[in-house]
């Protein structure tokens, strides 16, 4: 459901951009903001304050725009401009069910193929992740890092167009991610949940590896939905019961 009622968007701050590769600086300033909650799901983006904040003019801006629609981050709606994306409960359960097709598939593939670098490349994966998260302070980069994780798993099963439609939710399942990591994680879960498919992994134990992550997505597909759901709440001037969060 997208927000017209959040169209403050001059209230946020955003630094201006350098002239040198101008059009993908803005690309990256913008997409960084949708990513890390700067702006929110359903917030309208106002081209000409954003413009004035990042000292561009409207051209490259809505070049970026397109691109971002490309990637699932904006939406166009004509006549009323663009807005970050916004979920509904079925947008969730499409994203995370897909995910769920994609990576099992992609685990039976890959189980027998995991070579040592893979591994260790997973497990310094985990381990950073770990650290970050346990930290607190780079919430972006734990994201990030969760991403990686599942990315490898999707490279190591090499099937070219499972890993290509796996790629093309990224960006929705990074906000998604991000969203979650804020409010519903505590600081040492992403490294238990992670490493614990490493481990069905490394001893080549697939049934166990695909209920880990069958339920490691399962329950990031209600995470996220309580969320947006508390994002919706706190909008509409509601304070969530944190028995329910």
């Amino acid at each position: 459901m997208i927000n017209d009622r959040l169209t403050n968007g001059d209230a946020v701050q955003l630094r201006p951009v350098d002239m040198p590769n101008l059009r993908d600086r803005v690309e990256l300033r913008l997409r960084d903001a949708i990513l890390d909650g700067t702006f929110r799901p359903g917030q309208r983006l106002i081209e000409s304050a954003i413009a004035d904040q990042l000292g561009v003019s409207r051209a490259p801006l809505r070049e970026v725009f397109s691109a971002l629609g490309r990637e699932g981050l904006v939406v166009n709606i004509p006549r009323r401009g663009n807005f970050v994306v916004d979920f509904t409960d079925k947008d969730i359960e499409e994203i995370y069910s897909l995910r769920l097709l994609l990576e099992l598939g992609a685990l039976r593939r890959a189980i027998r193929r995991f070579k040592a670098e893979d591994l260790a490349e997973l497990q310094a994966l985990v381990d950073r992740l770990g650290e970050v998260a346990v930290s607190g302070s780079a919430p972006e980069e734990v994201v990030r890092l969760d991403l990686l994780f599942h990315a490898c798993i999707c490279r190591a099963a090499d099937h070219g167009r499972l890993f290509q439609v796996w790629d093309s939710m990224r960006a929705q399942t990074q906000l998604l991610i991000g969203l979650t990591s804020r409010t519903h994680y505590q600081p040492g879960e992403p490294r238990q949940h992670h490493q614990a498919i490493l481990d069905a992994i490394k001893a080549a134990d697939l049934s166990g590896a695909e209920a880990i992550l069958l339920q490691h997505i399962e329950d990031a597909q209600r995470r996220a939905c309580l969320a947006l759901g508390r994002v919706r709440s706190i909008e509409n001037g509601f304070t969530p019961d944190p028995e329910h969060n």
